[in-house]
């Protein structure tokens, strides 16, 4: 019971002090500060970093705050732009594990299957909304794909 005690307040503490961690990843540097962090010590402020946080922590915590950069408002968690940034967070995620783990066939399944989602999501933001589609795609550092041209029929 205290060890999940802990872990819940330590995950809190730490979500709190995203914004004043000495990462250079810009993810990071969109969080607010919620949470004084002068208030703490420097080693308790280096005890409760995400560098010591889990993979899956951190990588919530990029996702959360690639989300807050791209939300409408303050309650919008699923919007097709904010679903595209975490899934993007996602997929580069899995791209570096599989780099590691060539032959981890199941992770590489899920792999494709987050790049088909976010490709049916951009098309979708495309049909719907040209300008933010454009937006999202230079935000997240994405190419933008030519156009096909259509032919006008046979001759």
């Amino acid at each position: 019971m205290l060890s999940f005690l802990f872990s819940s307040s330590r995950r809190a503490v730490s979500r709190a002090l995203l914004s004043s961690s000495s990462s250079n990843t810009p993810e990071f540097k969109l969080l607010e500060s919620t949470f004084p962090s002068e208030a703490l010590s420097d080693p308790v402020r280096r005890a409760l970093s995400l560098r010591n946080a889990r993979a899956s922590e951190r990588r919530n915590a990029r996702a959360s705050a690639v989300a807050r950069a791209f939300e409408m408002h303050e309650a919008d968690c699923g919007s097709t732009r904010v679903q595209v940034a975490r899934l993007t967070v996602e997929i580069n995620a899995l791209k570096e594990h599989l780099d590691l783990h060539r032959k981890d066939f199941s992770s590489g399944r899920g792999y494709l299957l987050k790049m088909n989602k976010r490709k049916r999501l951009l098309e979708y933001l495309k049909r719907k909304d040209s300008q933010g589609y454009v937006a999202t795609m230079e935000a997240l550092d994405l190419p933008i794909p030519k156009t096909k041209s259509k032919r006008q029929g046979k001759v």
